[in-house]
């Protein structure tokens, strides 16, 4: 029975190692492409975030116009009671 608890207890370690080892390598090798792969999809992006920007800065400024517009073309009409009010007070 002890060498199958030995045998056990260092496959549980070796299959940890490998598996710690697995990782790491496919760590570095995500960066590596990455990396080699970030001067094509860099101007992209920023072209990207550029588009964006403008696009809300767009919209913001659309919506700030049209209430003030809205603001300036409204029509205010005095409310029959508000004058009474005033006078009898």
């Amino acid at each position: 029975m002890l060498p199958f608890n030995i045998i056990s207890e260092l496959s549980r370690t070796l299959a940890l190692a490998i598996r710690l080892f697995g990782n790491m390598m496919s760590g570095t090798m995500i960066i590596g492409i990455l990396l080699t792969i970030t001067p094509f999809i860099f101007p992209l992006v920023m072209t990207a975030l550029g588009l964006l920007t403008g696009m809300v800065q767009a919209y913001i400024f659309f919506i700030l116009a049209a209430v003030y517009i809205a603001a300036a073309t409204r029509v205010r009409r005095p409310r029959p009671d508000a004058g009474a009010a005033d006078i009898e007070a």
